[in-house]
């Protein structure tokens, strides 16, 4: 997918050319939204999804569909990425229940490409939505867990990297539970893998539940 590589000066001048839009008339937003996200440029892309996340989402149902719809298309990690950040914002804020269904509904779909979806979009509610999430993320979470995909065990450790920097007592306990349970061939390797990333104390509690588990 091509980039315009548009001058960052020129991305601010459009975006406040356009937030007054967003506030005074949201529901005109959404076709520009559309027209921007089906051009096939990172640019226009990523404008698209910072517009989306600021549209009110009272009732959320117009953003979540376009979600629903942007998400089966995407293909390339940086787009994914940025429509994570950006295009989930105003949900994350102001209908918290509503976007955890919107990720469980990708985490538990069959097609691979809509569960790394998933996985990519708890980064930024593990890194703003604080310790209330926790339980959500972490049932979400369990499956994958236990039996890791091979093309998403990279996106898979991107988010236990992240629980352990901001969890990282609830996140060893729940790895140490996961390698308790049955049928879960892959837990042990998914520890080792993000072991270096807690501190000391949990790493050390790691460490004896898999000595343990041999």
């Amino acid at each position: 997918m091509g980039a315009y590589n548009t001058p960052a000066p020129v991305i601010r001048q459009v975006w406040h050319a356009l937030t007054p839009l967003i506030q005074s008339q949201p529901v005109e937003v959404l076709p520009l939204c559309d027209a921007l996200w089906a051009e096939p440029n990172f640019d226009l892309k990523l404008l698209a999804a910072r517009l989306l996340g600021r549209v009110p989402v009272h009732p959320p149902d117009l953003v979540i569909d376009r979600l629903q719809s942007w998400v089966p298309q995407l293909v390339e990690k940086r787009v994914l990425d940025g429509l994570c950040e950006f295009g989930l914002l105003r949900l994350q804020q102001d209908a918290p229940g509503k976007l955890l269904e919107l990720v469980s509904s990708w985490m538990v779909s069959t097609d691979l490409s809509t569960q790394r979806a998933g996985l990519r979009a708890l980064l930024p509610i593990i890194n703003h939505s604080g310790a209330e999430s926790l339980p959500s993320i972490f049932r979400l979470l369990t499956p994958y867990l236990r039996l890791a995909p091979s093309r998403l065990r990279p996106d898979i450790r991107t988010v236990l990297t992240a629980l352990a920097h901001t969890s990282p007592s609830e996140t060893a306990y729940i790895l140490r539970q996961n390698l308790s349970a049955p049928n879960n061939p892959d837990t042990p390797w998914l520890i080792r893998q993000v072991m270096d990333e807690f501190p000391e104390d949990a790493r050390t509690g790691l460490r004896a539940a898999l000595k343990e588990k041999k």
